[in-house]
């Protein structure tokens, strides 16, 4: 019997981890302004600060993105990757943006210029 391979649409993007604060909550609110097939992974959880872990659950229970967020120690792959800060070192797939506008809209144009 031989395997199926699915092949999935979503794509995925590696968020801050969670003790980057407001950062991570602007990564989880840009997702309102992206296609449902964008998925955020977050990382951090066993080392985050227990505020910053609740605010970010109830941010994704609010807005009902609990299908597009995943917590997760090491992610397999990733189409993007949101930097912390917009002047760290940007690697072909990185976007970093100062508010979850500018975070979708740059997020929108790397899945572009990838189509």
């Amino acid at each position: 019997m031989s395997a199926t391979i699915t092949k999935t649409d979503d794509f995925v993007i590696l968020g801050p981890t969670l003790s980057a604060g407001s950062n991570v909550l602007d990564a989880v609110h840009a997702l309102i302004y992206l296609p449902h097939n964008f998925k955020l992974i977050l990382t951090g959880a066993d080392t985050a600060d227990n505020s910053i872990y609740n605010k970010v659950c109830a941010l994704v229970e609010r807005d009902e993105l609990s299908d597009r967020v995943e917590f997760a120690s090491a992610p397999e792959q990733s189409d993007a990757v949101i930097l912390p800060r917009p002047h760290y070192t940007h690697s072909l797939n990185s976007v970093a943006g100062n508010s979850p506008e500018a975070l979708a809209s740059a997020i929108l144009n790397l899945a572009r210029a990838f189509a």
